[in-house]
């Protein structure tokens, strides 16, 4: 039986058909990603000792052998400062100085630090009075877009905000006008009232498997309170880097080494706050195991055959 739905925070159009996973399938080798096993590569210009090849840093943690994160600038940015039509920065964060390093194996104090990057630098771009919204975002490997497959995330102010965030923003203030209550508030209390689709329960943030996303396995992280990306103080940091170690260990363990994107979904910048204080912040975690076809990209309706239930059980962690 095939149930038709749609996304609550992004109001995509899902068909649920889990039997299609039993679909077969041509046994044929897809082309994938080797593990990096290298912890330093003499060509990669994102190795610690080879800095000649970057711009200068934005911003470093250092321990007694050097630096352990780093963001410069991009060489080739989507953005700039030059354009009339869309202003903003970009740069590219480097997860860690290890070559091999990934969020598959990276440490829990390795997370920490890349999580203060990330803050530091979203503090450093919103000053701007032309930036209306900042972009925090990851692939890693090829298969999520990748150019250089040394680990790093990226980050880009911009001066416009963009249609996604826009139309969650939408999505979520309709709610609110309509029940007098947050939609995040209510999908986290439906959540925690099922429970089988939870990965993990902490006190400030509920780790979900959605039933109803576009992207089959993606993973959620919603911040159960209205806390802006900014506003994130250091104990906030610590315990996401803890949800980061365990939650990427168990992906590994459970689906292996695969190519994935993160997405953090943060407020508009420069706007007046009670006019999205409706919306949460939230994290995308979207495996990029399964690709479009035709149906999708030519219909714009969605068909999910991922048990979420069963996902989130195989990834559960305390």
């Amino acid at each position: 039986m095939r149930e038709l739905r749609r996304d609550p925070i992004t109001n995509d159009i899902v068909v649920l058909a889990k039997n299609r996973s039993k679909r077969p399938m041509d046994k044929v080798r897809f082309q994938c990603d080797k593990e990096i096993k290298e912890e330093y590569k003499e060509d990669c210009p994102f190795c610690r000792g080879n800095e000649k090849h970057t711009e200068s840093p934005t911003f470093e943690i250092k321990g007694k052998d050097g630096w352990l994160v780093r963001s410069v600038y991009n060489k080739y940015p989507i953005v700039d400062s030059l354009s009339e039509e869309i202003y903003g920065e970009h740069e590219v964060m480097i997860d860690t100085n290890r070559h091999d390093g990934s969020f598959y194996n990276m440490s829990e104090n390795e997370f920490l630090y890349l999580l203060k990057m990330y803050k530091h630098r979203y503090e450093h771009m919103s000053k701007n009075e032309k930036v209306k919204y900042i972009s925090i975002f990851k692939n890693f490997l090829r298969g999520a877009g990748a150019s250089l497959l040394h680990p790093h995330s990226q980050i880009i102010s911009l001066s416009i905000v963009p249609p996604e965030i826009e139309n969650e923003i939408n999505i979520s203030e309709k709610y609110y006008n309509k029940y007098k209550k947050s939609l995040y508030e209510a999908i986290i209390e439906d959540e925690l009232k099922y429970g089988h689709r939870i990965i993990h329960n902490h006190r400030d943030y509920l780790v979900i498997v959605p039933e109803i996303t576009k992207y089959g396995g993606e993973i959620r992280v919603l911040f159960k309170c209205n806390k802006r990306f900014e506003e994130l103080k250091e104990r906030d940091l610590e315990e996401l880097a803890k949800i980061f170690r365990n939650l990427f260990k168990k992906i590994y363990n459970v689906q292996g080494y695969n190519p994935f994107n993160i997405c953090i979904h943060t407020h508009p910048l420069n706007t007046p706050k009670s006019k999205n204080s409706h919306f949460h912040t939230h994290i995308h975690i979207i495996p990029r195991k399964y690709s479009f076809g035709g149906f999708e990209l030519g219909t714009d309706v969605y068909v999910s055959s991922i048990n979420a239930d069963k996902l989130a059980k195989r990834l559960r962690f305390d």
